[in-house]
């Protein structure tokens, strides 16, 4: 069937005698030409160039059973031609409302030098033929969604909408394979309270290593950051390396995963059965997780980085709501949260993408939530109940940006300034405006009972579930006899205009709560291993959401030793937390780490050693655990390679790199 993209056109403006011909307008002409009474003819004008004119040709020809050609016509560009004569009587077909309402999403981007040419008056069947393969399409989509994938995923986009923003040229990707397998995979732990457990691999070493061990893959946007941008200038994990370094990642990791599957592919075709049998068989494709980080700046460049993914081999994606002008890493301070609407457009920004597509990319959401301070607006009033405020009236007229700002006037800066801002907010007493009402309501002159009463009212109310409001908070206080009660969220707004945010366990479950049908797996990122806060958020979660998969970043920030933990805590801890629902697990930064400790101890015992310390420290370990690289020119592939040069030269060569007789006996080349 022939596919078509859509038009931001209007199809209903009238041609004339300006645009009848190539014309530059952008929308499509559909017309029926006649000579002396002769049979008429048929065209079809502003299709995409882009178009296969040849299969348009063979498409048509066999629905309509009628004849034409593909030809050049230095006035019209290409056109498919019928051996009839036609002559100048044009008319713009008059098709149903219907028609030219699905024709608009058909037809986007056009060419006008090209046309389709037909043999007889195909007004009507090249309408039903458009509409069909549009209609066939959209349906195609919907029988998708309706699927077991995404029974809990929600869209506020149709499947029209998707089918409109598509190119006319279907693909498919090697990563959406991966993707089904993620996801397989991740349910499969999710039903039998276990856990995938993975780590950021840095190179195709790593990547290749893991596979016999981990079923997933993580690549770290923090690693790639501090390791490996496109443009080589390493830096923290503050999301301004160039967008496409994390998707570069993944395709280095992705196309080492597949060449080793070829080359083992290779060397157990060409064993004997036995032989494979005693051959233990390592599955290298192993799902790739990227660091989506916030996005990279709205929805558009969301849209883009989730394209690169799909495209580099990403199985996984996750996206945090930081914003993306401020972005820190997970146990950095000085975090600003976006509104929980601005993080769930990413989200649907993602999954549109993925749509458009056709692939099943496993899409994450990480909330900062339990550790940040600050937030970019109030505009949502999700927010409003952890937004802080100013409680002393005091300070009414005096906003610390305002202070702060006459202080810099008058040549205070550094250390100064710090100081003028901490008595600040030592003086506002910041409080959320749910605390500022219980304080005032314990702070009422009247009996213990009524207090109690008054408190159990304003919490049944406004409880987190609620995300009520500041507005209808206010109004619930005054009902509850707490009249011009002073709390202002405006004053103690940063130097930058972010409010203050009052993070918490419970301010991650919100927005939880909120991500839940526009995401396939919740990760909250904490300060520390706590088994308390885990419970409490995936309770929270589970609360509304019971079949939500969690996350857990089991970062190398934590002091583990100083967690607490006794030694078979720490082993516990990862089935113990997979219980709760934390499907996924992983080290972000194990592979940097394990790469600085063998690199670091190895250099200074290599120094006073010499090759008594690699003798022992690598080789000979490499030997004792049956590890790949003992062989390195074997796991580089010199056997695939002199096989492909064997088939390309007849089945010999005598420039074999692994070739018999050519290396001394001493060299680990088998």
């Amino acid at each position: 069937m022939l596919a078509l993209v859509s038009l931001n056109a209007d199809p209903f403006a009238d041609a004339n005698a300006e645009d009848s011909g190539a014309g530059t307008k952008e929308y499509v002409h559909i017309r029926v030409q006649q000579r002396n009474g002769r049979k008429s003819l048929t065209t079809v004008q502003g299709l995409k160039k882009e178009f296969s004119y040849n299969k348009i040709l063979k498409d048509l020809k066999k629905e309509f059973c009628c004849n034409g050609t593909v030809v050049q016509d230095p006035e019209l560009g290409q056109v498919l031609y019928s051996p009839l004569n036609y002559f100048t009587s044009a008319m713009l077909v008059q098709f149903t409302s219907l028609f030219f309402l699905l024709l608009l999403l058909l037809l986007r981007s056009i060419s006008c030098l090209q046309v389709i040419q037909l043999q007889g008056d195909q007004r009507k069947n090249v309408s039903s033929f458009l509409v069909q393969v549009f209609e066939a399409e959209v349906a195609e989509v919907q029988a998708w969604w309706n699927t077991e994938r995404f029974k809990l995923t929600r869209r506020p986009y149709t499947a029209r909408d998707v089918v409109s923003l598509r190119g006319t040229l279907r693909q498919s990707y090697a990563s959406n394979e991966l993707a089904k397998k993620l996801w397989r995979t991740l349910k499969s732990h999710q039903a039998n309270g276990t856990a995938s457990r993975t780590f950021g691999a840095l190179d195709p070493v790593q990547v290749t290593m893991m596979a016999k061990h981990l079923d997933t893959i993580y690549v770290s946007g923090w690693q790639c950051s501090s390791t490996h941008t496109t443009s080589n200038e390493p830096g923290p994990d503050l999301a301004d390396y160039p967008y496409d370094t994390v998707p570069n990642k993944v395709e280095h990791l992705f196309f080492a995963q597949q060449f080793h599957d070829r080359k083992q592919r290779e060397a157990r075709m060409s064993m004997s059965r036995e032989q494979r049998a005693r051959t233990p068989y390592v599955d290298y494709l192993k799902p790739i997780i990227a660091d989506g980080d916030t996005g990279f700046g709205g929805a558009t460049a969301t849209v883009k980085l989730c394209k690169l993914f799909v495209e580099r081999g990403a199985a996984g994606v996750h996206i945090e709501d930081q914003s993306s002008v401020t972005k820190k890493c997970g146990h950095m301070a000085g975090k600003v949260l976006v509104s929980v609407g601005e993080h769930i457009n990413r989200l649907v920004a993602a999954r549109l993408q993925f749509d458009i597509m056709g692939v099943e990319t496993v899409l994450i959401a990480r909330t900062d939530a339990v550790a940040a301070n600050l937030i970019q607006t109030n505009v949502d009033s999700r927010d409003h109940q952890f937004i802080l405020g100013c409680t002393n009236p005091r300070l009414k007229g005096r906003s610390l940006a305002g202070v702060l700002a006459e202080a810099m006037a008058v040549g205070k800066n550094g250390p100064q300034l710090q100081a003028i801002e901490d008595e600040w907010l030592s003086m506002a007493k910041l409080k959320t405006f749910s605390e500022c009402v219980e304080d005032a309501i314990n702070s009422l002159s009247i009996s213990e009972d009524e207090k109690r009463q008054r408190l159990d009212e304003w919490a049944n109310r406004s409880g987190y579930d609620k995300c009520v409001s500041y507005e209808q908070g206010r109004d619930i206080a005054e009902r509850l006899g707490l009249e011009n009660l002073f709390w202002d969220w405006d004053l103690p707004r940063t130097r930058d205009g972010f409010y203050r945010f009052k993070g918490s366990v419970m301010a991650a479950v919100v927005r939880g709560w909120a991500y839940a049908p526009h995401t396939d797996l919740i990760w909250m990122e904490t300060s520390s291993p706590d088994l308390v806060e885990c419970t409490r958020f995936a309770e929270g979660v589970n609360s509304k959401h019971p079949e939500m998969m969690l996350a857990y970043n089991l970062s190398p920030s934590f002091n583990w030793d100083a967690s607490g933990m006794a030694d078979d805590q720490m082993r516990d801890f990862i089935p113990r937390i997979a219980k709760l629902g934390f499907c996924w697990q992983f080290i972000t930064l194990a592979g940097f780490h394990a790469d600085a400790l063998v690199v670091d101890t190895f250099a200074r015992d290599f120094a006073g050693r010499g090759m008594l310390a690699y003798v022992e420290r690598i080789q000979r370990q490499e030997r004792n655990n049956g590890v790949d690289t003992l062989a390195h020119q074997r796991w580089s592939g010199a056997n695939y390679y002199d096989k492909v040069l064997k088939t390309v030269q007849g089945g010999i060569t005598s420039t074999a790199a692994m070739g018999k007789g050519k290396l001394p006996s001493l060299l680990l080349h088998t």
